[in-house]
């Protein structure tokens, strides 16, 4: 593999304000440098007893799975002051999902490997949050690999982490050059998320990631005050209130999910009740907190509250997220500010599109330039036919002497008559118009002539936009596995470098 690194912003597939981010944060605190993870690092209060908690809690929800040394080695450091974590997090996607979410894993692993190279009074582990408490299956339940989507037909209620995943084993059957690492884990567990631990346990235990499932009863315990604070008080809500600069997501008078078994569903408070919608539930302000106090564990936070658990309960330094999540942990930061809690440095996860040898020769072969794969299909079958450049093969030399023309005949009239000025420019523009649309069956043309030409910035388009999605986000794992595919990405990767990578 041979990575070329190019600017997101040139991409044209990035919001402007995660481009702003990358372009005119970097003196902001929260930005991706090492000085800024040094800073927080030397901020963060997490005690020993916390600390122990968190160990125990991870090591309970492994059970029975092998790991590692170096898992075992990483969990067990999380009871010792100076190790601290570098989190990436993800809903539970099927057979992996998109490539994006195995980008971010090894992002994580790699920050975390840099700053142990550089920091060593300290120790950084590598964090996978499993998203099991989410309940919105529809986002999870399909993937798309070799150019083909399958989906779990299944219809669940509730936190998808608790889904029994014995049904896929009907899609895996049917998945051709399926990895055994998902069937496996698939067939031997009871729940998506233990099903998903064994998988990117196996895929990534060597480099020591940990897993972990923020579904626990002694790690919520410990955030009774912010449940409350919330579903009594609705801080958050009038802090969203009362800022000038409003979050990137919806904020809500009470932040925290009622979660049971089958059931995942809003808390909204009604007059002197609070009710749980669409399950019949209703709690006095006596029994919510006597609820709270009890079963901390059946509160599921949502977008917003999950940033604030995690900063609360782990030693975090750093956030590896996505474009969108980048934009959105900014807009907390007052949130932050609010319960006094250290605010990570947001780190955007690794961007990759990977070409193929075949793809390769296609760009050789017609003088293409890796950025031109983002100017859209048609300008890379223009640029590949040579229209772009030679006049001959348009008629832009043509319409530009047709615009001087009019021009000089509306410039003399302005000194006649004011009024013929712009009738004159008008019909211009439908004179350019009526010409453009020549030129266009034109170069159509001279597409029907290259259809060998056309055939291949077709297969070169699809391969890098797959359905008109950029790979990164459609793709999976099983179109490009090898036995060296990880450790590939592994040495090429590097979140630091704040580029969009094309590996060839």
């Amino acid at each position: 593999m041979e990575a070329h690194c190019i600017e997101f912003s040139k991409t044209n597939l990035f919001s402007k304000k995660f481009c702003e981010f990358i372009d005119k944060h970097k003196e902001e605190p929260y930005y991706p440098s090492y000085d800024n993870i040094e800073r927080v690092a030397n901020n963060i209060n997490c005690s020993i007893d916390s600390r122990k908690n968190l160990s125990d809690s991870i090591t309970s929800q492994y059970g029975d799975i092998e790991i590692s040394d170096s898992v075992s080695k990483n969990i067990n450091a999380l009871r010792k002051e100076n190790t601290y974590t570098v989190i990436t997090g993800h809903q539970l996607n099927i057979f992996s999902g998109p490539l994006y979410i195995i980008y971010k894993v090894i992002s994580t692993i790699k920050l975390a490997e840099k700053l142990n190279a550089k920091y060593s009074d300290k120790n950084f582990i590598p964090v996978y949050w499993m998203a099991s408490e989410d309940h919105d299956f529809d986002e999870i339940k399909t993937f798309f690999s070799k150019g083909k989507t399958y989906e779990w037909d299944i219809n669940p209620s509730g936190a998808v982490g608790g889904i029994d995943p014995s049904s896929i084993k009907k899609l895996a059957s049917m998945i051709p050059d399926s990895i055994e690492i998902f069937e496996d884990a698939y067939s031997t567990s009871s729940t998506l998320s233990e099903a998903v631990r064994k998988y990117m346990n196996t895929l990534f235990s060597s480099y020591g990631l940990v897993v972990f499932d923020p579904d626990s009863k002694t790690l919520k315990a410990s955030v009774k005050e912010l449940m409350r604070s919330d579903v009594f008080d609705n801080t958050i809500s009038k802090v969203e209130d009362s800022s000038e600069k409003k979050s990137d997501v919806y904020v809500r008078k009470i932040n925290f999910f009622y979660m049971k078994k089958g059931l995942r569903e809003r808390i909204e408070s009604v007059k002197d009740k609070f009710i749980v919608r669409e399950s019949g539930i209703t709690f006095t302000k006596e029994e919510m907190e006597n609820e709270i106090n009890s079963n901390p564990e059946r509160f599921s936070p949502n977008v917003v509250m999950r940033c604030l658990y995690q900063q609360m309960i782990m030693p975090n330094v750093a956030y590896i997220g996505g474009p969108a999540e980048v934009v959105y942990w900014l807009s907390f930061r007052k949130f932050f500010e609010k319960y006094d809690e250290e605010f990570p440095v947001i780190v955007p996860r690794d961007s990759v599109l990977i070409i193929s040898h075949k793809s390769i020769k296609t760009i050789d072969k017609y003088g293409l330039d890796l950025q031109d794969i983002f100017s859209g299909k048609s300008n890379i079958e223009k640029k590949s036919l040579g229209v772009l450049e030679d006049g001959d093969k348009n008629f832009s030399s043509e319409i530009k002497n047709i615009r001087e023309q009019f021009d000089l005949i509306a410039s003399k009239y302005r000194s006649v008559d004011k009024t013929m000025s712009p009738h004159v420019l008008a019909n211009a523009k439908k004179t350019e118009k009526m010409l453009t649309q020549v030129e266009k069956r034109f170069i159509k043309s001279q597409k029907d002539q290259n259809k060998i030409l056309v055939e291949r910035v077709a297969d070169l388009f699809y391969e890098c936009f797959p359905e008109g999605t950029p790979q990164e986000r459609k793709d999976n794992i099983m179109s490009f596995y090898t036995s060296s595919f990880i450790e590939d990405l592994y040495n090429i990767l590097d979140p630091m470098e704040l580029k969009f990578k094309i590996i060839k």
